[in-house]
Parts: structure tokens; C-alpha cells; sequence
């Protein structure tokens, strides 16, 4: 076994790997980048080494760089984890060359399944179902068009080396075509430096199931069940869930077979995944293999109870398959919700932010929380919006959403957007607890995804109130003589008592508190005609507790400048202070002005000054967090000033254009 590994990955996954590597007294190396250097797995390693500037292409992709320093620290053998350089077969190979163990599948075994062109061509001879398409080497756009005609509409353009859901996008019909296209070459050639795209024939409705295969140095290969990954946006996974549901016992052992004569066509090692689209008639189709470690291996790990990583770690070394098929069981139900930095009511735009609050479910043997970000972090632009991931475990698949349930309700991440409460209301949806469920899942489901937010009740204006006397305008003063009479700021007047109005601002609505002193910890609050006699029984820097009339409240209160964040019955309640409210409007809705809806760079400008533009027309493409994005005109008009070009970077709120 490895006495010293560098792990080649940050986040998450860099964290994962680290507790398994260290519990097996592995000795682990970590790379930062300049703007990780406080990251949680920088802080969990045994060393941890500068690769560079906050760009990946300037740090996490610097294959050559990686391998310096493990030769330097003595690492025998790099793990990749998944994203920048996992599936990166010229790395892989020069890690050979230099000595290193790569710890993955050969690079002959990445290049073969990376480029899906290939991969589609090695799987038919393997007689595995492929979905029909074209996957051959002319990129020219009129003839991709005639072959996306005979496939017939709608089609699925995907980046031929590609993953994550980029560089792939849905074309409905002929007219939206080559737009599409050279949207996703431009993303394809961002993220993968290779345009080269593939067509598909995209199956209506179809669920996303893929298996999970092992494969030794000694030529054999299990698989470790199934996973349904059919819950997603943006191509990319939201909820996975193992095992699939429902799936027939021969259904599940013919794909699994097949995963494993698919893994074995290409001489497989290590830890991989073979991904099927499955149509309503349970024919199934190889959509892809993925040759690394998935993200959402943990479900696996839950059902059969065995440690992915430690199995990767054995195989590199050169041990075989710790178990054969025969040995292999499915225990229970496991479901796991990826949380993203972004703004599900704003088309999943990513988002950045510093973290002002963090609170985890409590472990234990049900719940798992597999995360790389800390209190106080910040989420930059630099790199996927994934923050951490939370995997139940249950007998049955209705306790395992419970359990989630629970867990999302005590698990909060104040200060950065997130998908917290999406995720607590598509768990809930009829359909989803029913187990109807494919890749139309979300889309199909809008209209109930997007329900209002919480309305905000008196007892929480209360609360915000009273952080404000304590906080804002500070009961206790700095006066460090006791006997002073201002060292108590109770609010004492001569002849009347006196009052204070507290305004707040949530989402469009103002909201009024007036404020009568009593004593430094009783008050009456009046909100617009009900008077509340309001009593402080405790108060720390974030819990606060108190009397309201008849009542008692308990709440958590978290105040970053000029916004208030009040957590209560595990729903998560934002406030405006209006008092400190700066008048700034970044709205990208303004008449005659086009705003940037995210921090981020641009990569293409499709106008200039004096261009007419309708309604919906792309003027310009952002790059954000390793994906496009789009920018529409809201409405017709002339452009008059483009204020960017490509390369530039831009902030969130920026001023893009003008047009009449």
C-alpha cells in the first residue's frame, strides 16, 4: 500500500479522499490555489503545496506543475478525484512516465471512453445499445444540421470529450440549430479545450440510471448496482438516488452485466460508471462511461457498505477486487442532494458570497455530510458552485426521505444563494415520493418548484427588532464606568416613554416595528395595530430567545451589514435593514439598460453600436463558475454603447449595454 499520495483535486472531494487515504495511515498532499490557501482541505492534509494563480487553468489544471511537486514531496501515486484533470488522459501518462502511480484507469482506457465519438464506436462492436445519433469526424455545421434532420428533432448536441453536463444542449428544432452549437463548441473548447461535438436522438422523457463498476489488474470487474441520476438541471444532478425505483431484479442484472462487458472491451482498472438512458419500455442505451470516481459514489457506499476510495486505493497499489459479484449485496435505500451555490427562482444562476453562518445536520449512521467549505468561506466564481453533499440511509426509500427531510430542515448555509428550499419542496412533491420520476423531473415540475417564500410573520419582526437594539444601536455602550448614566442605553426619558421605528425590506415589501422602552430587556412593539409586550430572556451573539405576549420564540439571528438572516422553524427568513440600506440599483430589468447578472467573464459579443435588436436575441455570452450563459434582450430597440468585449471580466450588476 501507499505510504504518500497527492491528492491532484480541491473541495469536497479533495476532503474525501483525505479521510479514507489517512484512516489507511496514508501520508496526504494537498495543492491550493492562491485563493484556497484557508480551504478546509488545505487545513486537512499533512502538507499542502501553492500551484498557482485562483484561475484552474493557472493551478488545478497545471498537470506538469502537480507532478513537480508530488516527485518533490515524494508522493508514490496522484489521486484525481473527479473534474479538472481526472479524465485527463495525457496526464495520466505523464504520470506513468515520471513514476507515479496514476490512481484511475490507464490513459489508453481514458482516451477510448473520453472522446464519446470513439467510446460509441468501441461500445457498438461490444454489441452494447447505443442511443442513436452521429458521432463521426465531420464538424462542419451545415452537415451536422442534415444529420441532426435525419435523426430527427429534438436532438442532443454533447461535446465529444466532454462531462457535467457541459458543452451539451437541447435543440427542439432546425432554426435553433447552429446557435446551439456554436454555444456548445464555445464551452466544449472552454472546459475541455477540444469543439468536437456528437449528436444524439434526445429520448423524451427517458430515466438517467447508470452502474457502477470495479475492475482490477487481473481482468475482472464487478458492479456495485445502480444509481438513478434522473433528477437534474442544467444536464448536471441535483438528487441521486441507489437503487433505482423501480427496476426489476432482471432489468438490474442485465444492465449490470452489460456494465461489465463494456468496462472489460477497454481493459477497465479502478473505479468507473457506465450511463444508461432507460425509455419507458426498460430498453436501455450507453450514453457514457465516466472514468474516475462520480460525485455520487457516497449512495453506493451507503447500500453495500463498502469504501469506493479504499477500493481504489488497493487496486492502484495492485491488490485484486477485495470481493467477487457473488459477495456483493444491496442493503436499504440511499439518497443523496447535491447543495449548489445558486439561485434556483433566477434559472440556477450560480452564486458567490461569503459564508456568515454554517450548520450541519448531526452524523450518524443514516446521515453523511460530505462537504469542503467552512464558516466564514467564501464562494467564488472560480470554480463549480457544488459546496458539499448530503447522503441519507434508511431501510426503505419513504424513511430515507424522511431522514432527508430531517436533515434539510436543521441544515442551514447563510450569506451565499443556495438550493436549500428547493430541495425541501421537490423531496415533498407527490410525484417524487411516488417514484415517477426521469430527467423532465424539474421542468415538468416549475410550477410547484417555485413557490413564494415564507410570509414574513410578526414573531420574525420581532426578532429582527430586537437584533437591531442589541447590535445596531448597542443596549450596553462602551462606557466602562457602571455607576455612569450612560453606561445603560435603556431608552430612559424624563415625563414619556421613549420610542424608536425599526424598518425592514423583504423582497418588495417594507415592514414597520415601533419600538417602545420599558427596561433594557422589556419592550412594546406595535406592527401596524397589534401591540406585542416583548420580554429578553436570552440573547448570545447568535441565538436569541424571548417572551412575545403569551409566547415564546427561539430563533438563531445572523447580521452581515446591511442584512439580517433570522433561522425558525427550519425555514430561513432574509431582512433588508432599511435604515442602512444604500440606494444602488443593479436591476438588469431597467428600461434601456442591460446589467450583468452574475460576477463573471464575457466570451462573446454578438452586437455593436447601432445594431437593432428584438426581443430575445442573444447579445452577449458569460462564463461563470465553468459554465455559459446566455444574455437576452428583454425587450426590441437599437443598441447605442456595448460597454464590454471578450476577455473582460465583469462584476455582478455591471452595466453590459444600452440600447434605445
Amino acid at each position: 500500500m501507499f505510504k504518500r499520495i497527492l491528492i491532484a483535486n480541491r473541495g469536497e472531494i479533495a476532503c474525501r479522499i483525505m479521510r479514507t487515504a489517512q484512516k489507511m495511515g496514508i501520508h496526504c498532499i494537498a495543492v491550493y490555489s492562491t485563493i484556497d490557501e484557508n480551504a478546509l482541505h488545505v487545513q486537512m492534509a499533512d502538507e499542502a503545496h501553492l500551484l498557482g494563480d485562483a484561475p484552474s487553468i493557472d493551478s488545478y489544471l497545471c498537470g506538469d506543475k502537480i507532478i513537480t511537486i508530488a516527485k518533490r514531496s515524494g508522493a508514490e501515486a496522484i489521486h484525481p478525484g473527479y473534474g479538472f484533470l481526472s479524465e485527463n488522459a495525457a496526464f495520466a501518462n505523464a504520470c506513468h512516465k515520471a513514476g507515479i502511480v496514476f490512481i484511475g484507469p490507464s490513459s489508453d482506457a481514458i482516451l477510448a471512453m473520453g472522446d464519446k465519438s470513439k467510446a460509441k464506436s468501441i461500445m457498438e462492436k461490444a454489441q452494447v445499445p447505443c442511443t442513436p445519433g452521429y458521432h463521426g469526424d465531420n464538424q462542419d455545421a451545415d452537415f451536422l444540421l442534415a444529420e441532426a434532420k435525419k435523426i430527427g428533432f429534438p436532438v442532443l448536441i454533447k461535446a465529444a470529450m466532454g462531462g457535467g453536463g457541459k458543452g451539451m444542449r437541447k435543440v427542439d428544432d432546425a432554426k435553433a440549430f447552429k446557435e446551439a452549437l456554436a454555444s456548445a463548441q464555445r464551452e466544449a473548447m472552454a472546459s475541455f479545450t477540444d469543439k468536437t461535438v456528437l449528436l444524439e436522438k434526445y429520448l423524451v422523457n427517458p430515466r438517467h440510471i447508470e452502474i457502477q463498476v470495479m475492475a482490477d489488474n487481473h481482468n475482472e470487474a464487478v458492479y456495485l448496482f445502480e444509481r438513478d441520476c434522473s433528477i437534474q438541471r442544467r444536464h448536471q444532478k441535483v438528487v441521486e438516488e441507489a437503487p433505482a425505483i423501480p427496476l426489476s431484479d432482471k432489468l438490474r442484472s442485465k444492465m449490470g452485466n452489460t456494465a461489465v462487458i463494456a468496462a472489460k472491451a477497454i481493459g477497465y482498472r479502478g473505479a468507473g460508471t457506465i450511463e444508461f438512458l432507460v425509455d419507458n419500455h426498460e430498453n436501455f442505451y450507453f450514453m457514457e462511461m465516466n472514468t474516475r470516481l462520480q460525485v455520487e459514489h457516497p449512495v453506493t457506499e451507503m447500500i453495500t457498505g463498502f469504501d469506493l476510495v479504499a477500493w481504489q486505493l488497493q487496486i492502484a497499489s495492485g491488490a485484486p477486487l477485495p470481493c467477487q459479484q457473488k459477495d456483493i449485496r444491496a442493503e436499504g435505500h440511499a439518497i443523496e442532494v447535491r447543495l449548489y451555490a445558486e439561485d434556483p427562482s433566477n434559472d440556477f444562476l450560480p452564486a458567490i458570497g461569503q459564508i456568515h453562518y454554517l450548520s450541519w445536520p448531526l452524523s450518524n449512521e443514516g446521515v453523511r455530510i460530505d462537504s469542503g467549505i467552512q464558516q466564514n468561506d467564501t464562494i467564488s466564481s472560480y470554480y463549480d458552485p457544488m459546496m458539499a453533499k448530503l447522503i441519507v440511509h434508511a431501510p426503505t426509500r419513504a424513511e430515507a426521505i424522511n431522514a432527508l427531510k430531517n436533515a434539510l430542515d436543521s441544515l442551514h448555509i447563510i450569506g451565499v444563494k443556495n438550493n436549500r428550499q428547493f430541495l425541501q419542496t421537490l423531496i415533498g412533491l407527490p410525484d417524487y415520493l411516488a417514484g415517477k420520476i426521469n430527467t423532465s423531473f424539474i421542468p415538468d415540475h416549475e410550477k410547484e418548484l417555485k413557490l413564494p417564500d415564507a410570509p414574513i410573520h410578526d414573531a420574525i419582526l420581532c426578532g429582527a427588532a430586537l437584533h437591531q437594539l442589541f447590535s445596531v444601536y448597542s443596549i450596553i455602550s462602551n462606557n466602562e464606568d457602571v455607576f455612569s448614566p450612560w453606561h445603560c442605553r435603556d431608552g430612559f426619558r424624563l415625563q414619556l416613554p421613549y420610542h424608536r421605528l425599526i424598518q425592514f425590506k423583504c423582497g418588495d415589501k417594507n415592514h414597520s416595528v415601533r419600538v417602545i422602552y420599558h427596561s433594557a430587556s422589556c419592550y412594546t412593539f406595535v406592527i401596524e395595530n397589534a401591540h406585542y409586550a416583548i420580554e429578553v430572556q436570552e440573547k448570545t451573539a447568535e441565538k436569541l430567545r424571548f417572551r412575545m405576549n403569551d409566547s415564546v420564540q427561539n430563533m438563531r439571528i445572523i447580521a452581515y451589514k446591511n442584512q439580517c438572516w433570522i433561522i425558525a422553524d427550519h425555514k430561513e427568513y432574509n431582512l433588508q435593514i432599511v435604515e442602512a440600506q444604500h440606494a444602488t440599483n443593479t436591476s438588469s430589468e431597467k428600461t434601456g439598460h442591460l446589467n450583468a447578472p452574475m460576477p463573471g467573464a464575457i466570451i462573446a459579443v454578438n452586437v455593436k453600436s447601432g445594431d437593432k435588436v428584438q426581443k430575445d436575441d442573444c447579445l452577449m455570452v458569460m462564463e461563470a463558475m465553468k459554465m455559459e450563459h446566455s444574455i437576452y434582450a428583454p425587450h426590441s430597440g437599437t443598441v447605442r454603447e456595448v460597454f464590454y468585449a471578450p476577455g473582460d471580466l465583469v462584476d455582478e450588476g455591471a452595466e453590459l449595454l444600452v440600447f434605445d
